[in-house]
């Protein structure tokens, strides 16, 4: 491990991370003229997005900060539309390389129509990033969840982030060009499983770099994102109401007879082919659940 340091913030990094990160930082990619996109994915609670401030802000501590018009962590997006807004404003130079991230992709995609959507979005967005040599991290639930030019051909490799069921350490699995590109065959077969073998694995562990003070704007930002999901500026990307009532009903009902946990209704949804992250399922739950508990109670 190698200790770091990002605006007065220690943390330690895996040795071959730190390698790779210094030989793109520093405007290294511009003169290659090149881009990179990495891909985060787990579970709810389980570090991704952590981990991904870590690498983020080592090559450009520059994603800790504000816009200069004050808007909040610009180029830490929750929707493809942010995403691909921050990439055509955002180029690297000869000295310094810049960062996008993609955090919590995928967020409460509950259809298959919305899933389209929002990949396409994303599509478009890797596309263009070349022209402005930046590096784009995608943290998502599930890898699987993303098509196969994102998912395969585009991206450059895939940390998978997990917690040790014993000691509740936080850790990182890497799957290189190939091996994701296998896992993505398979697990699309089998269930989203992660059964391709890779020597590449590391603990990490739970500081911040920019420290609470960038915590604390970091979830603010994410909380609003969270509470205003589902609701575009546009109104013909609002989903039907009277359908989103039908379905978030559902979903409290199986919380409450079923899934007795938000987890555990989460993986039950996943089952079903209706990816929906713990976060999402909470939100629904906590909406609904006063006013099922009366309708309960009078009939």
């Amino acid at each position: 491990m190698v200790l770091v340091e990002v605006r007065g913030n220690s943390y330690y990094m895996n040795k071959k991370l730190h390698l790779l990160w210094s030989n793109l930082k520093d405007g290294k990619l511009t003169k290659r003229d090149d881009d990179r996109c990495y891909i985060v994915d787990g579970r709810e609670r389980s570090g991704k997005s952590l981990f991904t401030f870590q690498q983020a802000a080592f090559i450009d501590p520059t994603i800790l900060d504000d816009g200069p018009n004050g808007e909040p962590l610009p180029r830490i997006t929750f929707s493809g539309e942010d995403t691909l807004k921050a990439i055509r404003t955002t180029k690297s130079d000869l000295e310094h390389t810049k960062v996008i991230i993609f955090d919590e992709a995928f967020r409460g995609m509950s259809s298959r129509g919305t899933l389209s959507k929002e990949n396409k979005m994303l599509s478009q967005a890797v596309q263009e990033m070349g022209q402005n040599n930046v590096i784009l991290f995608i943290v998502a639930p599930r890898f699987f969840m993303l098509e196969l030019y994102i998912a395969v051909l585009r991206s450059h490799a895939l940390f998978h982030i997990a917690k040790e069921r014993r000691t509740n350490r936080r850790y990182f699995r890497v799957y290189n060009e190939k091996k994701k590109g296998l896992l993505y065959q398979t697990g699309m077969r089998k269930g989203w499983a992660y059964n391709v073998k890779t020597g590449f694995r590391d603990k990490f562990y739970g500081h911040y770099p920019g420290g609470d003070e960038f915590e604390k704007r970091y979830r603010a930002k994410k909380l609003v994102a969270l509470q205003t999901m589902g609701v575009g500026v546009n109104p013909e990307k609002i989903e039907d109401s009277k359908r989103t009532k039908q379905r978030d009903k559902l979903i409290y009902y199986l919380y409450k007879e079923f899934g007795k946990t938000f987890a555990n209704t989460s993986r039950l949804l996943e089952k079903a082919g209706v990816p929906l992250d713990d976060s999402m399922v909470r939100l629904i739950c906590g909406k609904y659940s006063e006013k099922m508990e009366e309708l309960t109670k009078t009939n």
